[in-house]
Order: C-alpha cells, then structure tokens, then sequence
C-alpha cells in the first residue's frame, strides 16, 4: 500500500529540501545584509564621511530581501549634507542585484560653497530609485526620480519632477576616447524666477538633456587634469537636447571639446518647431513691427520641412566658439568662462 505513495512521499521530501534550501539562502542574504549595514558607518569614517542609519532592519521573508530605515544623514569634510527620511530599499530575493529605493518623507541636500559658488540647497517630497549591479558588485545602471523639487539658489527654482540616470557603457573603457557611460537628465514643470517676457511662460514644460564622456575625466576637475583628458582626444557628446517651452519644440545634438583656452567648443544641429513663439516675443517688446513679424513668420513657414510626426521644423547648425553661441547666422549668447582652479 505503502509503494503506492512512495512518488508522492518523494515530492513533498524534495519541496521541505528546497524549501528548507532556500530559507538558509534568504537567512545569509540577509545576514550579509546586516553585517554591510552594521559596518557601513565605519566604512565611510574611513573616507571622512560622517554617515548615520537610523534603526536599520533587514525584513521582507520570504519573497524579497528588503533594508528599512527611519532616516539616513551623511555629511561630508566641505559641508556638504544630505539627509532623508524613512526610506526602503529592497530586491526579489532570486534577483538581489537589481535594487529599488523608495521614500515619501522630504529629503535635503546642502551644498557647500567653493570659490566657484556659493552655498546652496534643496529639497524633494519623494524619491524613487533603481540600481541593477553586474555579476563584480559595479552598478551598470543607477536611476532615482525626485518629486517636489525646490532649489534654493541666487535663482530660487522649483520643478514638479527631475528624473536622472547613469547607464554604464557597453564595455569597459580602455582607450583614451572610450565612452564613459551615459546621464540621462529630465526636468518637468519648471518655474522659472522672476519675469518672463511674454508670450513666454514662467513654466518649462520639459527639458530633456543626454550627454556622454568620451574619455576618463578627472574625479576633481582641474587645469592639469582637464589639459590631459582634451589633449587625449576626450570630448562631450550630446545624443540629445530637448526644450518644450510655450508652444515651441526644440531638439539638438552636438559635440564639445576644450579649446586652446580651456574653454567649451563644438558643433552641433537644432530643429525648432513653433518659432512663432519668438517672433511674437519680439513684438511684445518691440524689437519687431507687426508687419516685420509676418514676414519673418512667412520666411520661417519657406525655409522649413515637414517632420514624418508632422512637425514644421527649421534646422539650424549650432556653433560654439571663442566663447561665443551661435545659431545659425545668429550670436545668441556669451558664454562665461570656466574658472577650473
């Protein structure tokens, strides 16, 4: 009779051993958990960091692995300060190297002044984050989207959301021009200070802005160590640059480098669409005349193309030399120069 449970006596016996397995493997997980934790203070000491974690507990059995905090501060030698509230962060057990972090208590940061600027903080309602690792513990691509944000500065701004991201390059950077990993910066719902001249809007929509480091650049810039990584080929690409402000779409893309004064140079194309925006613009202050502005709205409908989304865009070849921001014919800006020391 016995013989006739045997299979079945043999599958619940392999189910308690994987169970009984994976109980010992989430258990060590988390005890190596604890142990990083219970060391992570002292670890930073050791780079002169002062970091606190408030009553951190390891939890989530048996599904995740999760790390609670009830707050987080970390001040560094120069000031600068960063502190949050309760906060999560926390894998599927069978995944733990692609991490999440989560709080809705407001954050802080304060950073330090330099002989470059001045002092300056900011805060955020929320925070969401994600960090996948490789197989070597080095992240391959981190992300946090920040809500309520507010920037006090000489130009106090607010943002609804900021959205930033690093994604590591395909292979390891060798070569003295190699990519060094992407940023990715998002901003909605920007509030601009002060007056804007209308018909422009005292609120950014969006702005959307890629850029990679071709060649390793300094941990701290300088004279000596921007020098070696121009003098090495190293430059700035920017895949991507998006602008939606008041009815207008501008999109660009451009390479820089350093020039002869240690100065930002490139190239690059922009396509805007909705440049009545402008013209109008320059009639309210009256740069332009009524009659001026049509023309220049008719000139702008010739020399434009129709996008395949069924934008009428102008392209317009961005230039940046001596200092000097060009678009097209057109000198727009005077850049400042960049005090590296």
């Amino acid at each position: 009779m016995l013989s006739r449970y045997r299979p079945l006596f043999l599958a619940l016996s392999v189910m308690i051993l994987l169970l009984l397995a994976y109980t010992a493997y989430w258990a060590a997980a988390a005890w190596r958990l604890s142990k990083a934790l219970a060391e992570a203070s002292g670890k930073a000491a050791e780079k002169n960091v002062e970091l606190t974690l408030d009553h951190p507990a390891v939890a989530g059995f048996p599904l995740r692995l999760t790390v609670n905090l009830s707050g987080l501060r970390a001040q560094w030698p120069s000031g600068t300060l960063v502190e949050a509230g309760p906060l999560t962060l926390s894998a599927w057990a069978w995944s733990p190297l692609d991490i999440t972090l989560e709080t809705v208590a407001p954050l802080r940061l304060d950073l330090a002044g330099s002989a470059r600027h001045a002092p300056a903080s900011g805060t955020a309602t929320g925070l969401t984050g994600r960090a996948e690792l490789g197989l070597d513990g080095k992240p391959r691509l981190v992300s946090a989207t920040l809500t309520g944000v507010r920037a006090q500065t000489d130009a106090p701004l607010a943002a609804a959301e900021v959205v930033v991201s690093w994604t590591a390059p395909a292979q390891a950077p060798e070569g003295p021009t190699d990519p060094q990993g992407r940023i990715d910066l998002l901003v909605r719902d920007l509030d601009l200070p002060g007056a804007v001249p209308p018909p422009l809007k005292p609120r950014i929509d969006q702005l959307a802005l890629s850029y990679e480091a071709r060649g390793p650049l300094p941990a701290k810039p300088s004279v000596e160590g921007m020098t070696a990584w121009r003098d090495g080929g190293g430059t700035l690409e920017i895949p991507g640059a998006r602008l939606l402000w008041s009815g207008m779409d501008l999109r660009a893309n451009a390479t820089l480098a350093l020039d002869g004064a240690m100065q930002p140079a490139g190239k690059g194309t922009a396509e805007l669409s909705g440049a009545e925006t402008l013209i109008d613009m320059l009639v309210e202050n009256g740069s332009l005349r009524p009659e001026q502005a049509e023309g220049a709205k008719a000139g702008m409908t010739m020399l434009g193309r129709r996008t395949d989304d069924g934008r009428s865009v102008l392209s317009v070849p961005i230039l940046l030399k001596n200092s000097q921001l060009f678009l097209g014919p057109l000198h727009v800006a005077t850049l400042p120069p960049i005090p590296w020391n």
